[in-house]
């Protein structure tokens, strides 16, 4: 196989067993690759199939194809002229694990949330239009993806603005955690329902063989669409109502099948169109085909017990409280599944719907049960008109956790939860804690649902852990507040500030220098009363976060006056694609960048000498 030329330019020359190889050699490629790496294998393994039939009708360079959240789109990288980069994926100076607009000509738009893949669809067909260009518009949308609030305005619109864009409906059951919502229920109860394609198939057979004439031709097809809204639960008339037309179910694995509905896809313009199909998620490696959700990502294997598995433990310690956790579609990447599975009336799932997860929480803190909900920082930026206008603005007393805080490694730059701090410090009526170890995050979890809180709070933790026991953290469990602590004293007029866990890294690079470590477990109040002893006894201030430098945690300590101030963290640009410890030290933030660029500083001014004394 010549990989030197991309793939997709070869496959109508290949004929069925050939694809049928090329498929397989494409899975076990995959699979070799992420388990000795990281990435999505299973969402991968299971629309083999689907792209090679795919672009075997539609040219992904000269069509716009739009993968939605795009971490299925590997088989589509190995088949555009990326086989030989593919064993870098997600690694630093590699391919990325998502479309990458700057990456391929054959990555028309990049996305690493779910939702927007019909909404871009829709903007290439208007340039087109207006342009006079013509070309095929596809957009591949999961059915966890479905249920996202963007995708439903999006199809809400397809139709009114005469879009001729095409959907493939990739129906497998599952986004990472099981779907939820009545639009997955409907693909439910119609997966099971093999009477409907039976039926349909009967009708088409009998229709072909004949000859009466329109009549029964016409007849044939209200009893068609009859069906469709018969008792067997299609889920046509949800698409149909709207205007598109909708096809299908189709097996997925069936590469002759789905090129013969690709085929008729291609020659449909009288509208948008769906077709439904239908894939296993992890398909051909038996073990994650029956453990998708624990396949759905692969990375190397820790000693350290993550901080969302720390919240999951501790809420499920305080199970008897009266609380209820709001999940986004991600209750096993938030830890929320280990309270799931003791209290599973505790732990609502919203599916991808983080703005409506914020309101339906602000209203139950109304109804005087204290709302958590537990987010990746990067996905709580769809919800922050919903976290002004219906929480902060009523002073609504949320619990809000936001995993994933910082950087967060080969995810990459749609992932990182690097602008929570500036958007949460920017709205009125909030607290925002950051914990600086895994016994004061469970601490500040325990103290807020102990104690209840009287407005929003944010708690921010990253994508990190540490060598401690579960025993060990509830054992301890204390009520907190959010005052900073000095972890270092020194009559030094050099001040170290720590936002949060930086502050175990800052220890570590600047114990042996005279100057003074404050770990920042709050920076929405401040503290007063270290504030002060900064305005009095500071000459030169260290500030530490792991987040944007623009609009973070920074911007207080400017505030005071004739101090020279150095600030690190996220500077004004996106971080690639990289290990979480290759990303800490490309912004300064790893132990040795902290010791060198502070050493480097201070050596260059009059004090040097004695602020770097050693001990």
């Amino acid at each position: 196989m010549d990989t030197n030329v991309p793939l997709y330019k070869l496959l109508n020359n290949m004929n069925y067993e050939e694809l049928e190889e090329l498929a397989q050699k494409i899975r076990k490629y995959i699979y070799t690759t992420i388990s000795n790496g990281s990435g999505h294998l299973a969402s991968n393994l299971g629309v083999v199939e689907l792209t090679i039939a795919l672009y075997r009708i539609f040219d992904p360079v000269e069509d716009v194809i739009i993968w939605d959240t795009s971490h299925q789109s590997y088989v589509h990288k190995l088949l555009t002229g990326r086989w030989k980069e593919f064993k870098n994926i997600r690694k630093k100076a590699g391919i990325s694990g998502y479309t990458n607009i700057f990456e391929s000509d054959a990555d028309k738009f990049g996305a690493g949330h779910a939702g927007t893949a019909i909404a871009a669809a829709l903007g290439f067909f208007l340039s087109d239009k207006l342009k006079k260009r013509k070309r095929d518009i596809v957009a591949i949308v999961g059915d966890g993806a479905l249920g996202c609030g963007m995708t439903l305005e999006s199809l809400n619109q397809l139709n009114y603005q005469g879009a001729n864009v095409k959907i493939v409906l990739n129906d497998n059951e599952m986004a990472i955690s099981k779907n939820v919502g009545a639009i997955s229920q409907l693909l439910n109860n119609f997966r099971v329902k093999k009477e409907y394609t039976e039926t349909k198939k009967a009708l088409k057979s009998s229709l072909e063989d004949s000859s009466v004439g329109k009549d029964v031709e016409n007849l044939l097809k209200k009893f068609r669409d009859a069906l469709k809204y018969s008792f067997y639960a299609s889920p046509a008339p949800f698409f149909e109502d709207m205007g598109i037309k909708y096809y299908g179910p189709v097996e997925g694995h069936n590469i002759k099948k789905l090129e013969e509905y690709f085929k008729f896809m291609k020659e449909y313009n009288e509208g948008p169109v769906l077709l439904h199909v239908v894939t296993k998620k992890g398909k051909g490696f038996e073990e994650i085909e029956n453990a998708p959700i624990k396949f759905h990502g692969i990375s190397k294997k820790d000693d350290k017990i993550s901080y969302s598995k720390i919240v999951g433990h501790t809420l499920a310690w305080l199970k008897n409280y009266e609380f209820l956790a709001f999940t986004a579609a991600m209750s096993s990447g938030t830890g929320l599944d280990i309270l799931q599975e003791i209290s599973p009336d505790k732990v609502i799932d919203m599916g991808i719907t983080e703005s409506s997860v914020v309101t339906t929480a602000a209203a139950v803190s109304f109804g005087g049960i204290l709302p958590i909900v537990d987010i990746y920082s990067t996905f709580m930026q769809r919800a922050f008109d919903s976290l002004i206008h219906d929480v902060a603005l009523q002073k609504a007393p949320v619990l809000f956790l936001l995993d994933r805080a910082g950087l967060v490694g080969e995810d990459g730059p749609t992932h990182h939860g690097v602008f929570d701090l500036s958007y949460t410090r920017l709205i009125p009526n909030v607290e925002v804690w950051t914990p600086l170890d895994a016994q004061d995050l469970a601490n500040m979890v325990y103290t807020s649902v102990i104690q209840g809180i009287k407005k929003p709070r944010f708690i921010r933790f990253p994508r990190d852990g540490e060598k401690i026991s579960v025993t060990q953290i509830l054992e301890n469990l204390k009520i907190v507040n959010g005052e900073w602590r000095f972890l270092k004293k020194s009559e030094s007029d050099v001040y170290v500030l720590a936002v949060g866990t930086m502050a175990q890294l800052v220890v570590k690079a600047l114990n042996e220098f005279e100057v003074n470590i404050i770990g920042v477990r709050s920076v929405k109040p401040v503290d007063d009363f270290v504030m002060q002893v900064l305005a009095e006894k500071a000459n030169y201030i260290f500030v530490y976060e792991e987040g944007s430098l623009k609009g973070g945690f920074n911007e207080e300590i400017y505030k005071l006056k004739n101090k020279q101030i150095f600030a690190f963290g996220i500077k004004d640009d996106f971080v690639s694609h990289a290990t979480r410890e290759e990303q800490l030290q490309e912004c300064g933030l790893d132990i040795e960048s902290i010791k060198k660029n502070f050493e480097e500083l201070f050596l260059k001014t009059d004090i040097g000498t004695k602020i770097l004394r050693r001990r």
